[in-house]
């Protein structure tokens, strides 16, 4: 549905362009289009905007495993 959010009044400003009769039509075309873009994008950052909870003990990244690993040297 977001391409009908600026193909509708893409569509409609050319036929004002043709039409000059039809600004008033293609003005209220494109600010409901553009409120309609604005909220849609508010309500999906509003449903995946929450935070993110933090990793348990077990899924943390190991920084020193590597340290860790190193054979002792000989000697």
């Amino acid at each position: 549905m977001g391409h009908l959010l600026w193909i509708v009044p893409f569509v409609v400003g050319l036929a004002a362009l043709r039409w000059p009769t039809l600004q008033g039509l293609a003005f209220l075309t494109m600010l409901v289009c553009g409120v309609t873009g604005v909220a849609f994008r508010v309500r999906r950052a509003r449903r995946t905007g929450g935070p993110v909870p933090p990793l348990g003990a077990e899924e943390k990244r190991d920084y020193y495993s590597v340290q860790r690993n190193i054979p002792p040297s000989p000697g």
